[in-house]
């Protein structure tokens, strides 16, 4: 099963039988059959028409529509997963102001366990280690000891947002300097990387937001990323520890092995957007991200209970279950991390 990423803008995504079939002018530029779908992402000024919508949802297909930039506008999904018993036990924990905390720090620790194995794990494929990555690696030793002590949320945020600031100074030693990073700078993305880091992020809650559906959560109910509406804090909570090493270290690969390269951008400096992505710069990232959730790792529970390697989506998949037996009783829930 794959996903569907339309990114041709003016186009319209049609049913012809058992297949999904995108045409621009009335000539077709690409088709699929509807059995190997499992969800489809648009991005931008794309149409759809009632009948593969029809389709789309008797088949279980759930459909994502991101703006042009990549921001994320919202979900088609079909019927709402029947785990009444998962929903009302997260909302009981929820009100548990302790477990709650609990579960928080090990999201914050399994991130920042992940950031501190990205910056060393390039520092040491480098011939000559950049400093200041191992430096910001040393440095998130002393956060991560901080997290178990922080006593309320506001204080483990702190704890995280100062982290991960010291992390991005070393995510910058490992990206050339024509790519102009100085810091992670989210809304709006005033540079390239951050554009490419807000789009990876896009995209990993879109897959975990299906893995959380899929699991019976409700996805807009958290426990780090507190209650906001039409936020999905749940999704974000859990993509946590995934975000240093699904995406950030897919941008850099990406910016340093020519992948995306500095002239795939326009600058727009009096556009709410300072910095845009072409089309064919899309499509290349998301082959990249798709290539990269497919990379195999070992997880914990990857064969049948056991250590064993699965894709990472699969990891994915593996979180959010151990996040359901957490919630209704079972065994902590322990953050996934890599070396």
């Amino acid at each position: 099963m794959a996903t569907l990423y339309v990114t041709e803008q003016g186009s319209e995504i049609s049913c012809n039988g058992e297949r999904l079939v995108v045409q621009r002018d009335g000539a077709v530029i690409g088709s699929a059959p509807l059995i190997k779908i499992e969800d489809v992402v648009i991005i931008g000024n794309v149409g759809l028409s009632t009948p593969a919508i029809k389709r789309l949802l008797d088949n279980g297909v759930t459909v994502t529509f991101l703006t042009v930039h990549g921001r994320y506008q919202g979900r088609l999904v079909g019927s709402v997963s029947a785990h009444a018993a998962l929903r009302a036990a997260q909302y009981r924990r929820a009100d548990d102001r302790s477990w709650s905390l609990h579960l928080a720090q090990r999201f914050v620790e399994g991130k920042l366990r992940n950031c501190r194995a990205v910056l060393r794990r390039f520092a040491r494929n480098r011939a000559s280690a950049p400093a200041d990555a191992e430096q910001a690696a040393d440095d998130l030793d002393r956060f991560i000891e901080r997290v178990p002590r922080t006593t309320t949320l506001n204080a483990l945020m702190g704890v995280e947002g100062s982290a991960t600031a010291r992390y991005f100074a070393g995510v910058r030693a490992l990206i050339g300097p024509e790519w102009r990073f100085e810091a992670r700078i989210r809304r709006p993305p005033p540079d390239r990387v951050n554009a490419l880091l807000s789009f990876g992020y896009t995209l990993l809650v879109h897959k975990m937001l299906g893995v959380v559906e899929a699991t019976g959560f409700d996805p807009y109910l958290g426990y780090l990323h507190q209650v906001d509406y039409g936020r999905p804090s749940l999704a974000l909570d859990l993509i946590e520890e995934f975000r240093p090493i699904l995406v950030d270290s897919l941008v850099i690969r990406c910016c340093n092995d020519g992948r995306i390269a500095f002239d795939d951008f326009t600058e727009t400096p009096d556009g709410a957007y300072p910095v845009l992505l072409s089309d064919e710069g899309k499509r290349r990232f998301v082959a990249a991200f798709e290539e990269r959730m497919r990379t195999e790792a070992t997880h914990p529970d990857g064969a049948d209970g056991r250590p064993g390697k699965v894709s990472y989506l699969r990891c994915l998949a593996l979180q959010a279950r151990q996040l359901a037996r957490a919630v209704q009783g079972g065994p902590n829930y322990q953050p996934f991390a890599v070396r």
